[in-house]
């Protein structure tokens, strides 16, 4: 399989992003066994923890003037973007470290890419305004937000000038976005990609427990989520999650 799976994370937070980073690989590990695990990070990272990663790039991680006082203040969007146009192999996975694969279908969405150039499910928030962000009248409300904290795509040249013109947009501040989903949005929409807009039990960050969850997001409720699919207190979970 010619897929490399990607994270991006800083050592802020004593090192909980690349811990949970390594918590993540190692659940999509058991599902995609022969992907390459990438992680980028500005954090020497302990023997235990990079042992999970077939490859960990020291890299800088800085914040420009324009972002200063804004989210994202640790510089992972501007890593983020130049480590997708690093990677070599013909298929990418980029995952927020917060991410947990819970069911062995999550093997199949290499698949997708046979039809389509690029995957990602709807953000919770559509579109997003709450942060300062304009919704971009140039495009429909019918064509909301995808969450960039997992994307799968076809590593060609047409994704990867979608891509240059992401990061450009990006580092430009053209939507003055202080994260990179508005600009996101905006150039998928004016590109020419087939794009799978993937359910959203396969990127989940809701409250409410879902039996059919295959991709977790919500780093709060994962030791809830394990224990009620290894069949322990599923009864409890059930409760515990109800609305």
């Amino acid at each position: 399989m010619d897929l490399a799976i990607l994270y991006v994370n800083s050592k802020d937070a004593d090192g909980k992003y690349v811990k949970e980073a390594a918590s993540s690989a190692s659940s999509f590990r058991a599902h995609l066994p022969d992907a390459k695990y990438y992680l980028y990070s500005n954090m020497e990272v302990p023997s235990e923890l990079a042992g999970q990663f077939d490859h960990v790039v020291q890299c800088d991680f800085h914040v420009p003037e324009f972002l200063q006082g804004r989210v994202h203040l640790n510089g992972q969007m501007i890593v983020k973007h130049a480590a997708m146009l690093e990677l070599q192999e013909g298929s990418v996975m980029y995952l927020g470290a917060d991410t947990y694969a819970l069911r062995d279908v999550v093997s199949e969405l290499p698949e997708v890419l046979d039809r389509f150039d690029i995957a990602a499910a709807h953000a919770p928030v559509r579109i997003n305004t709450e942060l300062g962000n304009s919704d971009i009248p140039e495009v429909p409300k019918a064509f909301p937000e995808l969450n960039c904290d997992l994307i799968l795509y076809r590593n060609n040249a047409e994704v990867r000038e979608f891509l240059r013109t992401w990061q450009r947009s990006y580092l430009e501040d053209q939507f003055a976005h202080p994260h990179d989903q508005g600009t996101f949005r905006y150039h998928l929409y004016t590109s020419g990609l087939r794009v799978c807009t993937l359910p959203p039990e396969y990127n989940y960050r809701g409250r409410a427990f879902r039996e059919d969850t295959v991709i977790l997001q919500n780093r709060y409720a994962l030791d809830q989520y394990i224990a009620a699919d290894e069949g322990v207190f599923r009864k409890f979970a059930k409760r515990l999650f109800r609305g």
